[in-house]
């Protein structure tokens, strides 16, 4: 017999395609999750080795939080990035100051977070991330590339090849999830187009070691626009003004067809005119690298093809940086569902906060404690918010970047401020109570403003709880301590009804998860919880293992005896858990 056995085919609950930012989270809160055996895939041999700078935003900060990797990466941030800059508009750094767009990044966010805006570049992350997904068990393959695939209704099979020895093996996964970047193989392959602004332009990124500490005193050390005659873009240094990149959007002539590709044919010599032009004065710098890459605003027509799911940049496609002369084909976000500019920092954080909103979903699925249609609502909740993430970074790329790219007949909505794109998205999906919009249809909204509808994000307060093992209240802490690993049901002192229905819950439908039961004290203190969550003390609000809304009731509207209304008020919290969880195709399970 001649020739070489066929490897077996080895079979995995989910495969991730790409394992940059967004494919790392997926992987380490799938396995938080429970769902340890997956497989993620990279066909780079490591993780980022260029700096990448991002601008992290709280929503993704408390998704890190809950990873264990906060603490860690708001050091590391702090170490070399100024927490309080601010984010402001200059022609040049020695030249005149145009307005400031943030004056501090921070400003107001402890009132309606647990975490902070930080900048840290991905090559300083993406190590922390890996090393978290590898403890929760994660199974992470560099210098690993997806060949080819196909699907059908039961599984997706897919070719993988070693780029390193050209050995192929075969994998069928239950799903598999594409998060390969904004020229993704895998959405290309399905057929999904993009859509929204399209191309803005061929920008470039100029890394440099400069002394220009002297320019960028205060709040300026943050992310600085420069806009004169020669350069548009954006500066982002460390806080000794010593290291740091120069963004070029758009040069020369402003509103020419030319002035849109700056990294065509670009030279060190060119690069250093342009960096010479931003930053307005005779400065001696050194510059280290030179990453030409697209700019585009778009999301991907859909996110799911049966079996097959976009994540990130795969589905969308914002500005960012796409091909460095050290590191071909390299994505500073790469994600297959959507592609947007790096104005507002939103690719992403975008990308990860889809991850968090998928993990759950598809482990409670996996683990046969939810129905498969529960998948669909990825879609649904994460579609619009990335539609809504586009349309803003495009309106944010015209007014500090290049306004005479708007046309007489462009419709261009109105901007909406950062912290209500950030931490006030409403969802609308099938897993979940609402079947409309509130505020009038907008699908952001103030965070600050009290509500507990479901679909809303769950609000920033301390609460003191109240213990039924040893009767003494807890210290205050963050509601978000409670969050991220089950459904968890928060109620006043009196909702004792509530927690008895909960209770009877878990031990009587084994097959449902379980849900985490936190009944708050009399203090005071909680008098900001009712405040927040529009609740009275004996209501209740249910949240989801993503940090969202499920449920509330404003308070107790039966008047039955208590082991009655524990029976009605077990099976009404019975329903509302089986609904959002699709569970009306069990038996397909």
């Amino acid at each position: 017999m001649s020739g070489t056995a066929e490897a077996p085919t080895v079979r995995t609950p989910v495969l991730i395609i790409g394992s940059s930012m967004v494919g790392m989270t997926l992987s380490a809160l799938l396995a938080k999750h429970g769902v340890k055996k997956c497989i993620t895939v990279e066909k780079h041999s490591s993780t980022a080795i260029h700096p990448r700078a991002a601008l992290f935003h709280p929503r993704t900060m408390q998704i890190c939080r809950e990873l264990g990797l906060y603490e860690r990466m708001k050091s590391a941030s702090y170490e070399y990035y100024d927490g309080h800059a601010g984010v402001h508009n200059v022609e040049s750094l020695a030249g005149k100051k145009l307005g400031t767009w943030m004056k501090d990044i921070n400003e107001g966010l402890e009132d309606i977070s647990p975490t902070s805006r930080m900048f840290l570049t991905q090559q300083m992350f993406e190590p922390l991330l890996r090393e978290q997904a590898e403890k929760n068990g994660a199974d992470l393959r560099f210098s690993t590339e997806l060949v080819d695939f196909r699907q059908d209704e039961k599984c997706v099979n897919a070719t993988l090849r070693d780029t390193a020895t050209g050995a192929t093996q075969n994998v069928q996964a239950q799903y598999m999830i594409a998060c390969d970047g904004n020229r993704s193989f895998v959405r290309q392959k399905i057929g999904i187009p993009l859509e929204g602004h399209g191309l803005l332009s061929y920008s470039v990124t100029i890394y440099f070691k400069a002394d220009l500490g002297r320019f960028v005193r205060g709040s300026m050390n943050g992310v600085i626009y420069v806009n004169n005659e020669h350069v548009r873009g954006f500066f982002r240094l460390d806080k000794t003004g010593t290291e740091g990149f120069l963004v070029v959007n758009t040069a020369g002539q402003r509103g020419t067809a030319e002035s849109r590709f700056p990294a065509k044919d670009i030279t060190r010599e060119r690069a250093a005119e342009l960096l010479t032009a931003a930053i307005g004065a005779d400065v001696d710098f050194e510059i280290t690298l030179l990453s030409p890459w697209r700019a585009v605003c778009d999301v991907a027509g859909r996110f799911i093809e049966n079996r097959i799911l976009l994540a990130g940049d795969a589905g969308e496609s914002h500005t960012a940086p796409c091909l460095s002369y050290a590191y071909a084909d390299c994505h500073i976000f790469p994600s297959s569902a959507h592609t947007v500019t790096p104005n507002g920092g939103f690719g992403g954080n975008t990308g990860l906060q889809d991850a968090h909103n998928l993990a759950w979903k598809l482990a409670l699925v996996l683990q046969c404690q939810a129905g498969p249609k529960l998948i669909q609502s990825y879609e649904e909740e994460r579609w619009p918010v990335a539609k809504k993430t586009i349309d803003q970074v495009f309106k944010r790329y015209l007014v500090r970047t290049d306004p005479e790219l708007r046309q007489p007949d462009m419709l261009v909505e109105e901007e909406v401020p950062d912290s209500h794109l950030e931490l006030g998205f409403q969802y609308v999906s099938r897993a979940l109570t609402n079947k409309t919009l509130p505020n009038e249809g907008q699908i952001t909204s103030d965070p600050a403003i009290a509500n507990a509808v479901a679909g809303s994000m769950s609000h920033h307060v301390l609460i003191q709880e109240m213990s039924a093992v040893t009767g003494v209240d807890s210290r205050p802490h963050p509601i978000a301590d409670l969050l991220g690993h089950s459904f968890v049901l928060v109620c006043g002192p009196g909702g004792s009804s509530w927690v008895q229905a909960a209770r009877r819950l878990n031990m009587q439908e084994k097959a449902l998860p379980n849900v985490a039961v936190h009944q708050l004290s009399s203090d005071p203190c909680n008098q900001r919880f009712y405040n927040r969550y529009a609740l009275s003390p004996s209501g209740c609000v249910l949240i989801r293992p993503d940090g969202f809304v499920a449920w509330s009731q404003h308070s107790l509207d039966l008047q039955d005896a208590d082991s009655i209304l524990v029976t009605v008020l077990g099976r009404r919290l019975k329903c509302i858990v089986e609904q959002i969880l699709c569970l009306e195709d069990r038996a397909r399970l």
